[in-house]
């Protein structure tokens, strides 16, 4: 199967141009010719007085709300997803880059309570589940009233563009919200995408069987672990790595792992 990362050959610099182009990419809305409304693979707010793209959530919720399918927003994802499994929360999402830059050094790797965290991991899922449901009950976008990432990317955004607004509160508990989660992820690397994110709750069921993943060559390992020590997502086995519905493909295992076992691949077989 195609080798897309060698050893010795560093990912973080190339997420880190990643990551910053893709962000620039979601602001390119300051003329509407540029507002393409299309769905990206990772959260950023459409309501950012700059976003070019659709959030993938809101859009689903926005059909659903209207009662009608959302087969192309669905269609567009499942695509995507299995194109890329996980991969845009760890190289394009600016959320998460945000959550990494919050880290305290040394907790890349931190293992929580294992009596609390593996069912926590669940959360993000009854969250999407909740936020779909509830958006078709009440006929809106529901989950976008309470979203973090539209309190930093649109919320912030707008105030500051108009002086003179004066936010209720509904305003302030968005911002409380946001606050805590960020709070949080100082506390867990990227608490956010492990427990609370309803779209890496989708994508990760894709980890298995997209075309790009990691590979593990069993005859280099030396077992030192170096790898899960660096992974902020705080999987656990070998195993994980690059399969688990938690692994965001971030290649920083990659990066850390002093014998080269691990590659980024493009399968040739599903769940290869």
């Amino acid at each position: 199967m195609p080798v897309l990362h060698r050893p010795g050959l560093r990912a973080s610099s190339w997420r880190k141009i990643s990551k910053l182009v893709a962000f620039l990419a979601c602001n390119m809305g300051f003329s509407l010719a540029l507002k393409t409304g299309g769905v990206i693979p990772f959260m950023y707010c459409h309501g950012c007085p700059l976003a070019a793209f659709a959030c993938p959530i809101g859009a689903l919720q926005h059909f659903i709300g209207l009662g009608e399918a959302p087969l192309l927003v669905a269609g567009s994802l499942i695509l995507a997803f299995l194109l890329l499994g996980r991969s845009a929360c760890g190289w394009l999402c600016p959320f998460g880059a945000l959550q990494d830059l919050l880290a305290r050094p040394g907790e890349a790797g931190a293992r929580q309570d294992g009596r609390w965290d593996v069912k926590l991991r669940y959360l993000k899922l009854l969250i999407l589940l909740g936020a779909l449901s509830s958006s078709f009950a009440l006929s809106g976008p529901t989950f976008c009233w309470v979203c973090p990432i539209g309190a930093l990317f649109a919320g912030i955004p707008y105030l500051l563009a108009h002086p003179g607004w004066r936010p209720g509160p509904a305003f302030y508990i968005h911002m409380a919200i946001l606050v805590l989660v960020l709070l949080l992820a100082v506390r867990i690397p990227r608490a956010w995408c492990r427990y609370l994110c309803p779209l890496g709750a989708i994508s990760g069921c894709f980890n298995k069987v997209s075309l790009l993943g990691i590979e593990l060559d069993e005859a280099r390992c030396t077992r030192c672990l170096a790898c899960l020590r660096a992974c902020p997502m705080g999987l656990t086995s070998l195993g994980q790595i690059g399969s688990s519905p938690e692994c965001v493909l971030c290649a920083k295992c990659l990066d850390a792992c002093p014998s080269g076992a691990l590659k980024a691949t493009f399968r040739t077989g599903i769940g290869g």
